[in-house]
């Protein structure tokens, strides 16, 4: 037997389904959330949200049009919390749809001015997950002081710092990975969706409990991989931060 909340969406024209789900071990206010998400979607020809269990929500639209928009203005987030969204499974339904994957866009910083071509960048971007696009100014070079690239990852596995390219003429050089709109995020196991004071306690506690590990300073591997700089090199890491204020203006 079907309920009538399992078909009076449909019966109401919002063919499209999103499964949304907030990235965070807290509690989420589920009126202030479907406020904020219905204010920035509120563009489209019709969006319906509803609760679906504990920080998952299912956004229906009119028009699939609206849906590829939602998901082409990835990343969103909200308490400075990721937000993760995916398309619903006719196979799996909107309970079963898995919420494994985020998008961020990253900046490579240290990039020889020579190597921030489109392949390039891309090849350099695939280290971290699947490429969605490139920041570039002539369809060839990305120009400015970094290159950034837009990346759909595992979310479960740490941020990456970094990592060691082989340039043709340059040879090997680090490249600093930065990511925009950085929400809470761990600094000592580098994952996504809780605190650094939890891994922080466990880490303090096995310290305490385990004779051969010394007792000493905590430290922080994954600290500063939040963006500061535009494409000019210019300290402003605010404007980074415009998207989650607006956020928590609306919900507050």
């Amino acid at each position: 037997k079907l309920e009538q909340e399992e078909v009076s969406d449909t019966l109401l024209g919002f063919h499209y389904s999103l499964v949304v789900e907030v990235l965070t071990h807290r509690s989420v206010n589920r009126d202030a959330f479907i406020s904020v998400f219905i204010g920035l979607w509120r563009d489209a020809k019709g969006v319906s949200c509803r609760e679906i269990r504990e920080r998952r929500f299912l956004a229906r639209f009119v028009g699939l049009r609206d849906l590829r928009r939602v998901l082409d203005m990835e990343p969103w987030s909200f308490s400075n919390s990721l937000v993760l969204v995916a398309e619903e499974s006719r196979a799996l339904g909107y309970r079963g749809v898995p919420l494994s994957n985020g998008v961020f866009w990253v900046q490579l910083h240290g990039l020889p001015p020579l190597s921030m071509t489109v392949l390039a960048v891309t090849k350099i971007g695939g280290l971290i997950g699947q490429v969605l696009e490139v920041d570039k100014a002539n369809g060839k070079e990305c120009i400015g002081c970094f290159a950034r690239v837009r990346i759909r990852f595992d979310v479960p596995q740490p941020l990456m710092r970094g990592a060691c390219v082989e340039f043709p003429v340059e040879g090997e050089r680090w490249v600093d990975f930065r990511y925009e709109f950085l929400p809470e995020y761990c600094l000592i196991c580098g994952c996504l969706g809780h605190p650094t004071r939890r891994c922080e306690l466990k880490l303090r506690e096995s310290r305490v409990e385990t004779e051969t590990v010394a007792m000493g300073e905590v430290e922080y591997p994954y600290r500063d991989l939040e963006a500061l700089e535009d494409l000019r090199g210019s300290k402003n890491g605010e404007r980074f931060r415009v998207h989650e204020l607006e956020l928590s203006l609306n919900a507050s």
